[in-house]
């Protein structure tokens, strides 16, 4: 025999485990009990066929008929797999068992059940897992709910559902995972399929067999509900396709594998996503004076797909975001070769824009959103080039953040009621000029903030720049922004003191020649003089008293002081760093 005890792999499992699980099991097409001997099946067979040669094929009293009826094909499918000791496992599981295998002619509730008294079965079930001692009425139990939750959900799918009785199948659903997921673990029920297999005593069949499938049970269910979501997502009825998405995440936690089995349920879409893009490529190719046209209808296509995949792995993660991302780089490429070629900034711009909600990776983001600004720009700039205009040499100027704050309100604010009305409030070149409005305040905020430590103007730039501001992701980074400030603002002290607040205008700097002249740089290490360098020296906020004490003694003395302390904090920031 075969040591296969370290395969998890269970195929005959796994290819079963669709929406079609009981519709194809091949003891529901025949009729048959599941320990039928070959006689029986032949008989059987045998029988069904001459059904339905006399077009009375199905007419059985057995429990749950198949509708419709099974046809020649169907029969001879089923007894092809009766032959296969692996597929026949795998439907004996997912049918109803007697209390001993071999002695379902003595079983009441299997006999009940081959007379199409399905109820008698189940009152029989209940009462015997009642006592808690029949592993097989339980298991029972949850191949009839299991299977009327199918069967439901294929109804569902093809037809739709009455609204009264969704709730019922939401009910089958958890009435089912709540026996499997205590079978699952159970190790009284494989010891009965052990027994089963030891008992057909078939070269093929072996125990390891059924380790396996104890191993891949759990994704096999996922499996099911993984169609389920990814149907009923096709059909627009999201909340049905979460329903099945939760209970794959929900049941068997740990045991089962939910992004392995989400990620072969959504190959063929990712696969038709790749498709569209490629023929999307090719199109623009052709005929670059429509990529409007097919951009957009990418864009269309492929935007129910990104809420199958944000509804599978979420939206964070890394395959939704790659897939996406192409999309996203696709439209903004083809763009720019658009733009260059035609300078149709109007078509253009409101492509960009719906090409931003696909694109989850910063750098895509980023291009994009330089790319809406400058063609916004495009589109606004005969209109409003004069204020832009002005606006630019305000953010260029080399005035202090207090003073730029100062022209913003006094030249720029002014100006914006007249465009608002001109060009409506809501309009995109009105929305665009108080973004870049928005902007230029931030850049105010932070310069006032990292260079001047003057709190009150950083306060002041940012809360304006929110009144401002449009776009939500600006809306977000100024949330920041203003939370970072309150945060600095409570441990923002001066450098020497320790104790008083910072005045703007007592600001120290010293540059770095003049720290390399008095030798405070030979002690740091080449990373912070290459900082400093660059920064052009250390500027240190100081109160107003620590500055007149500074300034009112002996120079060099002062200036020695000063460097010692400097020294100080350098050293502090470099053994931190």
């Amino acid at each position: 025999m075969p040591d296969d005890t370290h395969s998890s792999e269970c195929p005959p499992l796994i290819e079963a485990s669709t929406l079609r699980l009981y519709q194809n099991n091949i003891f529901r097409i025949t009729g048959l009990p599941v320990d039928a001997t070959p006689r029986e099946v032949s008989r059987r067979a045998q029988e069904l066929q001459m059904m339905e040669e006399m077009g009375t094929v199905g007419g059985g009293v057995f429990a749950f008929p198949l509708i419709p009826p099974p046809t020649t094909e169907d029969i001879r499918q089923a007894l092809a797999r009766m032959k296969e000791p692996e597929h026949r496992m795998v439907d004996e599981f997912f049918w109803y068992w007697p209390e001993k295998f071999g002695d379902s002619k003595n079983d009441e509730a299997i006999q009940a059940l081959l007379a199409g008294d399905a109820q008698k079965a189940i009152d029989i079930w209940v009462e015997r897992e009642s006592y808690g001692n029949s592993i097989v009425a339980t298991h029972n139990l949850a191949v009839m709910f299991h299977m009327f939750a199918v069967d439901w959900t294929n109804h569902h799918v093809n037809h739709g559902l009455e609204e009264e009785r969704e709730e019922k199948v939401r009910d089958h659903w958890l009435n089912a995972f709540e026996r499997w997921e205590d079978l699952a673990d159970s190790d009284v029920m494989w010891d009965v399929i052990k027994d089963r297999v030891r008992s057909l005593n078939d070269e093929v069949l072996t125990t390891g067999f059924v380790r396996r499938m104890r191993l891949a049970l759990p994704q096999a269910f996922d499996r099911v509900n993984a169609e389920a979501a990814l149907k009923f997502a096709e059909r627009g009825e999201m909340n049905w396709a979460e329903t099945h998405v939760d209970l794959m995440r929900q049941t068997h936690q740990g045991l089962d594998d939910v992004e392995s089995t989400s990620e072969l349920v959504l190959a063929p879409t990712k696969k038709r996503l790749q498709q569209l893009l490629r023929s999307s490529e090719d199109a623009i190719d052709k005929d670059l004076s429509k990529f409007p046209q097919v951009a957009t209808s990418l864009m269309e296509k492929a935007r129910p797909l990104m809420e199958l995949f944000d509804l599978f792995y979420g939206s964070e993660s890394e395959e939704r975001s790659e897939l996406f991302d192409e999309v996203a780089q696709t439209v903004y490429s083809s763009g720019a070769t658009f733009r260059k070629e035609t300078e149709d900034h109007s078509a253009l711009l409101p492509v960009l824009k719906a090409a931003l909600h696909f694109a989850a990776a910063s750098r895509i983001r980023e291009k994009i959103i330089e790319a809406i600004q400058i063609v916004s720009g495009d589109v606004a700039s005969e209109k409003l080039a004069p204020l832009f205009e002005k606006l630019k040499q305000i953010e260029e100027s080399s005035s202090s953040p207090k003073t730029k704050l100062g022209s913003i309100k006094a030249q720029i604010l002014p100006l914006l009621p007249k465009v608002a009305t001109e060009e409506g409030f809501s309009s995109e070149v009105y929305g665009y000029l108080s973004d870049s409005v928005a902007h230029v305040l931030r850049e105010i905020s932070i310069r006032a903030h990292n260079e001047h430590f003057d709190f009150d103007t950083a306060f002041a730039a940012i809360q304006l720049a929110q009144k401002f501001a449009r776009e939500s992701e600006l809306k977000q980074r100024l949330d920041g922004d203003l939370k970072a400030l309150n945060k600095n603002k409570q441990n923002h002290k001066c450098t020497f003191c320790k104790q008083r607040t910072p005045d703007p205008s007592s600001t120290l700097k010293l540059t770095a020649e003049q720290m390399r002249q008095t030798g405070m740089l030979a002690s740091m290490t080449p990373d912070l003089i290459r900082q400093i360098t660059e920064d052009g020296g250390v500027t240190l906020p100081r109160c107003s008293v620590c500055a007149a004490q500074h300034e009112g003694g002996n120079k060099d003395n002062n200036v020695g002081c000063i460097v010692a302390v400097v020294i100080i904090i350098i050293l502090i920031i470099a053994a931190n760093s």
